[in-house]
């Protein structure tokens, strides 16, 4: 699905929509948490948003590392596949 154009954000307006400073999302894409829009290193649709204040949220109230966002992100992506599996049978 090719997102609207009001459903992409630029590096600053996502920074300042969810609160996290630009150098910190740039760090979340080298790590491979968030990806931007593929005609873009600097733009980025919902999906980026949601991943993002998903990020901070374990961080800030659960304290988790880094190593323990990427295993949960990897898990929450497991778990969409499964679903979208699921609903594909049904």
């Amino acid at each position: 699905m090719i997102p609207d154009e009001e459903d992409i954000y630029t590096l600053e307006v996502i920074a300042r929509i969810s609160g996290v400073d630009a150098d910190t999302i740039l760090h979340y894409q080298e790590l491979g948490f968030i990806r931007p829009l593929q005609d873009s290193a600097n733009r980025y649709d919902d999906e980026a948003l949601l991943t993002l204040r998903r990020i901070e949220h374990l961080r800030e109230t659960c304290e988790v590392n880094e190593t323990g966002l990427r295993l949960i992100l990897e898990l929450m992506a497991d778990l969409e596949r499964l679903r979208s599996a699921v609903n594909q049978k049904w």
